[in-house]
């Protein structure tokens, strides 16, 4: 009876562990989904060789297809982690280690009970790791993680229980084991909710990743047009303390054509990408940015005057200026400037087509003045923050050198614009 079960288990968890292989294959990125193959496929030749006991040596069926039961504990730890983003410690292969250790002592592998003490004792560390892991829910579903951790934790106390009820009982064959059918029937049932479970988990996955698809620029990473709209009403409705404004600055980045003529549009894909990188590292947790158009880039800050904006503005300027974009394949070096417009408002009267259409025309006076440059834009006038008559030739350097840009007073300049 025993043995058919664990037969019909090995083919089920098989198939799952190949069909999931083959949503790996489809998309290699879902590393979470290769680990929780290996331990569905470590679980099912487990079964399998421990199904096969008496047909097969001892130690095959014994030490390797239990400790290949164990292992799968640790492959789906391991998924789980991947599914938050984060590495695999060697912790993971602790349940391993209990069991191949253990299983070449005497005193372990020389009883059937203590073998199956040893067996439980392993497993429910795998299983603890699992609740554990799945308890610290940095990714969502929060409800459906919770659940799974509740039902790995079930599975962890009973096998303990398990395991010191061997101890008193001493049982010979699998029959003997106390409360064998009990445990038979809580196994199944934590199994095949963990399998819904975690189907739940990968679905949910999915779903985030199209939607993060759906507002992110594929070559960049940074949000498009659609992201960063969703993102002011966003950032309008939730003020951090002391930032009461909202600044909005666009960028073109200058003579973007005669890059992509000069340099290819892999050279031109490598100046984008390298501006983003700028531009997040210049924003930080301050605000989003996002590419809003072929060469055409927007950010929106929080922030708690039009001095800090325009510091902010002219920190990513002048790290895109010094930066040194390396061509792919080749040992060449790109220099690109960019052009900046950046207009501020409360946070009660933002509206995003006014602030929009300032900041272009800021832009539109930066790129008139020579570019490389940015201009503020107050909502009746432009005025240059930085001066330097010959940006396109040398840039001077200003006040984000300073690293105090916060404290920035507007220069008093006459109007560029009106």
């Amino acid at each position: 009876m025993l043995k058919t079960a664990l037969l019909l288990w090995a083919v089920e968890a098989a198939t799952l562990a190949v069909l999931l292989l083959a949503m790996w294959a489809n998309d290699r990125k879902q590393t979470v989904v290769l680990a929780w193959s290996l331990g569905f496929g470590a679980n099912g030749v487990g079964a399998l060789l421990v199904g096969l006991r008496d047909i097969i040596p001892d130690y095959v069926s014994v030490v390797l297809g239990n400790g290949l039961l164990v292992l799968a504990l640790s492959c789906w730890t391991a998924g789980i982690r991947y599914y938050d983003d984060r590495k695999s410690p060697v912790w993971i292969l602790l349940p391993s280690a209990i069991w191949f250790i253990g299983i070449h002592f005497s005193f372990f592998a020389s009883t059937f009970w203590m073998r199956v003490f040893l067996f439980q004792c392993a497993s429910s560390v795998g299983y603890m790791m699992v609740a554990c892991v799945l308890a610290e829910p940095r990714l969502p579903p929060r409800g459906g993680r919770l659940t799974f951790a509740a039902i790995s934790l079930v599975q962890s106390l009973m096998m303990a229980f398990t395991a010191i009820a061997c101890l008193f009982a001493r049982p010979e064959t699998f029959s003997e084991i106390p409360n064998g059918l009990f445990y038979t029937i809580v196994n199944i049932f934590c199994l095949v909710s963990g399998i819904l479970l975690g189907a739940h988990l990968l679905m949910s996955r999915t779903e985030r990743r199209l939607q993060q698809l759906i507002v992110t620029d594929p070559l960049t990473g940074v949000l498009n047009r659609r992201g960063f709209l969703e993102q002011f009403h966003r950032m309008r409705s939730r003020p951090p303390a002391g930032k009461l404004m909202l600044a909005l600055a666009v960028f073109d980045l200058d003579h973007f054509k005669r890059i992509n003529d000069r340099y290819g549009h892999k050279g031109g894909d490598a100046v984008l990408i390298a501006f983003c990188r700028v531009a997040d590292e210049c924003i930080g947790t301050r605000g989003v940015f996002g590419r809003i158009g072929g060469e055409e880039f927007a950010c929106l800050l929080h922030v708690a005057s039009a001095a800090e904006a325009a510091g902010i503005v002219e920190a990513i300027r002048l790290s895109l200026m010094r930066q040194r974009v390396g061509l792919p394949d080749s040992d060449r070096i790109i220099i690109a400037t960019v052009s900046c417009g950046v207009t501020v408002s409360s946070i009660l009267d933002a509206d995003v087509d006014a602030m929009l259409s300032n900041a272009d025309r800021a832009l539109y006076s930066a790129k008139a003045a020579g570019r490389n440059s940015t201009v503020l834009h107050d909502g009746k006038a432009s005025y240059m923050v930085n001066e330097n008559p010959h940006r396109d030739e040398q840039p001077q350097l200003s006040f984000a050198d300073t690293g105090s840009v916060a404290a920035f007073p507007l220069p008093p300049l006459p109007p560029l614009s009106a």
